[in-house]
């Protein structure tokens, strides 16, 4: 050792460098950041508030199907459905009997809006897929699909929450290893790929393309859609948002969109 060199850099209250402290909290900030927005897309845990509302709302919209009395119905079973997802498995069945009583009452277009977020709330059920397939058919409208690489990251957002929480994790590992003689060279990169995804999956949840169902026909000077159109719409501007992959200039009135997430 050179005379009068110090023995070691400072060092924090717990005896690491300080250096290394900050890249451990950063790594570990970056194997949780991902998770709230993954808990999103994948509630793991309900609003027990919420619940109760749907299930409230279930029972008095049943009440008033039974009896016949099916605009009333879709009132009370909307008043307990919330698209964040707060209520549960209730909230499917509650989007399910909403598209089941628009079904009866010939309102096709909310009919395939209603069965539509059925699905996207992962209400799997075979008569939800009759019944789409059946709404679809008696609207006549097409289903455009997502537009170009953007549209397709949207249609795959929760995929990318997905994997964030996964490589971050994976980070995290790499970075323990390091810590205790392995490369150094694989976490940083796993870590800024995590970290990507997270904001791309975020700033689509944001900002990005949106699937829609028309529920009135949108003209424009190139062209129109029928209502029941199934398409992905762009963010709001003076209350009317672009629709993405259909006639050029074309944009639908807030009040004619049903957003199904």
């Amino acid at each position: 050792m050179r005379p009068g060199a110090p023995a070691a850099g400072p060092r924090s209250p717990s005896g690491r460098p300080p250096s290394r402290l900050g890249v451990a909290l950063a790594v570990a900030g970056l194997a949780l950041s991902p998770i709230p927005f993954a808990s999103r897309e994948f509630p793991l845990g309900r609003g027990e508030a919420g619940e109760e509302a749907a299930t409230a709302a279930l029972r008095e919209g049943n009440r008033l199907f039974r009896s016949g009395r099916l605009a009333e119905a879709m009132t009370a079973y909307a008043a307990g459905w919330s698209p964040d997802g707060s209520a549960g498995g209730a909230g499917a069945v509650l989007a399910y009997n909403l598209g089941t009583t628009a079904h009866r009452l010939g309102r096709d277009p909310e009919a395939v809006l209603w069965y539509r977020r059925a699905a996207a709330a992962r209400l799997d059920d075979p008569w939800l897929r009759e019944n789409l397939a059946l709404a679809r058919a008696q609207t006549g409208a097409a289903s455009l699909p997502p537009p170009g690489a953007l549209g397709w990251l949207a249609a795959h957002r929760a995929l990318l929450a997905v994997l964030a929480v996964v490589l971050a994790w994976t980070a995290l590992g790499l970075f323990v290893v390091a810590r205790r003689g392995g490369s150094r060279r694989g976490w940083p990169a796993v870590g800024a790929a995590a970290l990507a995804l997270w904001a791309t999956a975020a700033a689509l949840g944001a900002w990005g393309p949106r699937p829609a169902v028309l529920l009135e026909r949108c003209a424009g000077p190139a062209g129109a859609l029928p209502a029941g159109t199934e398409a992905w719409v762009g963010r709001p501007a003076v209350g009317a948002r672009p629709v993405l992959g259909g006639p050029a200039g074309l944009t639908c009135p807030e009040r004619a969109l049903g957003l199904i997430e």
